[in-house]
This record gives structure tokens, C-alpha cells and sequence, in this order.
């Protein structure tokens, strides 16, 4: 498959609106789905499974299984691993390795994690000079995509400080989703290779909490606050006002427009059930990575957050466009953590 056929084949399911959005946005509604499962042989005499996901540069998880299992996340502001152990949130570094081991979602959707994407050439890869694009992680470091002369990519190249370059060379290319993906990984970390023989690898589209409803939320309340953020977010694109309703409080108070409100639940879903009627939500971009705090008391918190939402009127087909801000209190309520209110405000147009 040329490589101008592959890549308007890989991004063939990208968003129809086209946002001038900061090299962190993250689309909540996105129906993204990269997930592969590999039998994995190391160098060294080791052996075990790897299974990723990805939805987001910002959603992303990777298990490794071998005498037990280790799950590695990243979701939005949040790294967590959760192991034999238990569960705990993570160090920065988590997000590079679950993002970084995302080979096909790095292969096929390129454009959507990295940013400053420039090209190059007369890179020695795999045995010779080779060219392509590279750019910025959002994590850190450097990822390099190389094409190779039949129109096909030859694989990655990773570049992180004080660390020798990770070359991953792609093989055995098969179709799968009505997509040309490789079976065979070769990952060489100077020190190491690792040699992945894919079992599955599934790419498709999928209702925007998928993510979710795969990977079972860790107990750890900033993981949870996010994901209600999210799907509060996703439930706009999905036009499901008893979502809406599902994910709030009994009771919550509202400041908007200058005003002061309280409102129910049963009041959210009516209020929502008539915006979804007149707007069809296609995005909702986080702009800047959500700010999220939890009291000490472990069952009240906020998330501040800056968004933008677009669409279009169901009546007119009119697009819109609106960059809004707000600070979501949360609330812990018979182990489940809900919207308990709001303050917002939108940018002027």
C-alpha cells in the first residue's frame, strides 16, 4: 500500500470538524480504538504477553503479563500502575512508557500524538539512510517515523536525554480492519531486543467510553475524578442526557451567567435532554491538561478545567465553536464520585 493511501486510510475516522487546538489537546468524544495483544520474546531469555490500548495521546494503558500481571495507564493528568502490589499513581515517567509502547497507534495515527512535526532524511535506520518525519512526544523526547521505498514505514526511532536511541523495525504486514498493520515488532534498546508476535491487533471506531468500560477505574480517587470529567464530556458527543443525569448529584449548585442555582438530577437531564435536541456535540477537546484536587477527608474534591466544545445546530447546520472554563465540584456518594455543581464561564467569541 503506498504510503499517501495508508495514511488517508489511518485517519480516515479523524473528526470532522478541524480545530486549531494547543499541541496538548485531547478529544474526549474521540471513537479511536488501537488494542493489540503479543507474545513476547526478550534477549535475554524472558518471556511474557503484552497487551495495549489507546485512545488518546492521554488515554492509553499497557499490561504485561508474565508470573502475574502489571497494568501501566496514563489518563489525562494521571499515571497509574497496578500490580501485585496493588494500585498507586505514578511517576511522570509511566506516561512515557505507556504511551511509548503504543507502536501501532504511533505507526497509524502519528499526527495525533506528536506535535512540531517536521521532516527528515539521510538518517541511518535498520541498515541504511533513511527518511520521514519526526516529532515532540508529549511526554518528552523524540519520536522518529521512518518510510520506507515501498511506500510502506520501516519503523520508529525514540530519543530521550541521556538515553541510547530505541529503534522498533516493523514486519510481517498484514490487513486487519481493512488496514495494512504489522504482526512482527523488533524493539532494540542497545541493551536488549524484544521481539513481539502479534496475536490481535484491532483497529477501529468504538463509543467514546470505551476506554473506560475496558479498564477497570483504579481506586484512586484522582483517576476517578477524571474519568467522570471525561465521560461527562463524552456524554455530550454521545447526545445521552440520562448519562448526564447518571453522573450528577442529587443535589447541585450551579453559578452561571452571573447567576446562582440549584438544580437536581432529574432537573440536569430534562436541561440536557433539550440541548442535545437542538445541538449535535463532535468534539470536546480538553485544551490544557484538568487541574484535579481531593480533600484530605477523601470524599469531596474540584476539577478545573479548560475546554472546547463544537458541533452543530441540528435545525440550521450551523457550526459552532465554544471555548468555555470551569471549576467541577465533586462529590463522593455511596462509593461512586458524582458532579455535585459548577462554576463556569466562556470565552468571548
Amino acid at each position: 500500500m503506498k504510503y499517501s493511501a495508508l495514511r488517508k486510510a489511518a485517519f480516515a475516522c479523524t473528526a470532522c470538524v478541524t480545530l486549531t487546538t494547543p499541541a496538548f489537546a485531547s478529544d474526549a468524544c474521540s471513537t479511536v480504538s488501537v488494542t493489540t495483544a503479543a507474545n513476547v520474546t526478550v534477549s535475554d531469555g524472558k518471556t511474557y504477553t503484552a497487551r495495549s490500548h489507546f485512545q488518546t495521546k492521554d488515554t492509553a494503558a499497557l499490561s504485561i503479563i508474565d508470573d502475574a500481571e502489571s497494568f501501566h495507564a496514563v489518563e489525562g493528568p494521571n499515571a497509574w500502575i497496578r500490580n501485585a502490589d496493588g494500585e498507586t499513581l505514578a511517576p511522570e515517567a509511566t506516561k512515557s512508557f505507556a504511551l511509548g509502547h503504543q507502536f501501532h497507534a504511533l505507526l497509524l495515527r502519528f499526527e495525533d500524538i506528536v506535535s512540531n512535526i517536521e521532516p527528515f532524511e539521510n538518517i541511518d535506520f535498520n541498515g541504511g539512510p533513511g527518511g520521514g518525519e519526526k516529532g515532540d512526544l508529549p511526554f518528552g523526547g523524540v519520536v522518529m517515523r521512518f518510510a520506507g521505498e515501498d511506500g510502506a514505514f520501516q519503523g520508529l526511532r525514540f530519543l530521550f536525554p541521556e538515553t541510547a536511541p530505541i529503534d522498533v523495525t516493523f514486519h510481517d504486514w498484514r490487513r486487519t480492519n481493512k488496514l495494512m498493520a504489522p504482526f512482527h515488532i523488533r524493539i532494540d534498546d542497545q541493551q536488549r531486543v524484544f521481539d513481539y508476535r502479534y496475536t490481535d491487533v484491532a483497529i477501529k471506531d468504538r463509543a467514546p467510553t470505551w476506554f473506560f468500560d475496558k479498564i477497570d477505574a483504579p481506586d484512586l480517587a484522582p483517576v476517578q475524578i477524571h474519568r467522570l470529567h471525561r465521560k461527562l464530556l463524552a456524554a455530550h458527543c454521545l447526545g445521552d442526557a440520562g448519562m448526564m443525569g447518571d453522573l450528577t448529584a442529587p443535589e447541585i449548585t450551579v453559578v452561571s451567567r452571573g447567576g446562582l442555582f440549584a438544580s437536581s438530577d432529574r432537573e440536569t437531564r430534562e436541561r440536557f435532554k433539550e440541548v442535545f435536541g437542538r445541538s449535535d456535540y463532535q468534539r470536546y477537546v480538553d485544551l490544557k491538561s484538568p487541574v484535579i484536587e481531593v480533600a484530605e477527608s477523601g470524599d469531596i474534591g474540584w476539577a478545573a478545567v479548560n475546554v472546547l466544545a463544537a458541533g452543530e445546530d441540528k435545525e440550521s447546520g450551523a457550526p459552532f465553536e465554544m471555548e468555555w472554563a470551569w471549576v467541577m465540584l465533586v462529590r463522593k456518594i455511596d462509593g461512586v464520585w458524582l458532579n455535585a455543581g459548577n462554576a463556569s464561564n466562556m470565552k468571548p467569541q
